[in-house]
């Protein structure tokens, strides 16, 4: 049965003065984020599939991906003023968690596949770290009702590459568990992308 191309996605990290996540600094938590969120924003460059198979390059790029949304529970540590969004986000983190698992598990069985090789060429490498930066310093100045709402267009972006990666995948998938993968994260980020789009049509109420 045929997938219908779902809506997209995206992320983003916040840094709080003295405050670390894990060990690690939130500003490059938020870094991640916000490179997930220029994944989404930015197609793949022409000539990748010149020199390898495109799922190579695709489950590359949705492995990166999902390795930064997993970590944007870590936001929470910031006072958001809908508790739903905190449930949202959570949720995204999970899925996204379970998925980065799970790919690493099917690449692991496949040598061919290579996760850490996204194709990317440099230039395109560091227009996205500009517009991070860019991004990043505009983030850590929101708050209240503005930083919700930025946080939750960010999601929606990263959601949406993350689907129509995980689609396009599946389209052209041989392998039955690879498969089974790919249409499953598309059904959940799909799903997760609703609750997203849900919040953003109610405002916060005082």
């Amino acid at each position: 049965m045929r997938l219908e191309e779902p809506m997209h996605l995206d992320v983003f990290d916040f840094e709080k003065p003295g405050r670390a996540a894990a060990g690690r600094p939130l500003s490059r938590v938020l870094a991640s984020v916000l490179t997930a969120t220029l994944l989404g924003c930015a197609g793949a460059p022409s000539g990748i599939q010149q020199t390898h198979a495109p799922s190579e390059h695709g489950y590359a790029l949705l492995y990166e991906i999902l390795g930064q949304e997993r970590q944007v529970s870590r936001l929470l540590f910031i006072k958001l003023e809908r508790a739903e969004l905190e449930t949202v986000i959570d949720a995204i983190a999970e899925t996204c968690s379970q998925a980065y698992e799970r790919l690493g598990v099917l690449a692991n069985a496949n040598p061919r596949l290579d996760l850490t090789d996204t194709g990317l060429p440099i230039e395109e490498v560091r227009t996205r770290e500009s517009i991070a930066a860019t991004r990043r310093t505009q983030l850590l100045a929101a708050s209240g009702r503005e930083l919700e709402l930025e946080l939750l267009l960010s999601q929606n972006e990263a959601l949406t590459y993350i689907g129509h990666l995980a689609d396009t995948l599946s389209r052209h998938e041989e392998d039955p568990e690879r498969l089974a993968f790919a249409r499953k994260l598309w059904k959940d980020v799909t799903r997760l992308q609703e609750d997203v789009l849900a919040l953003l049509r109610r405002p916060v109420t005082t």
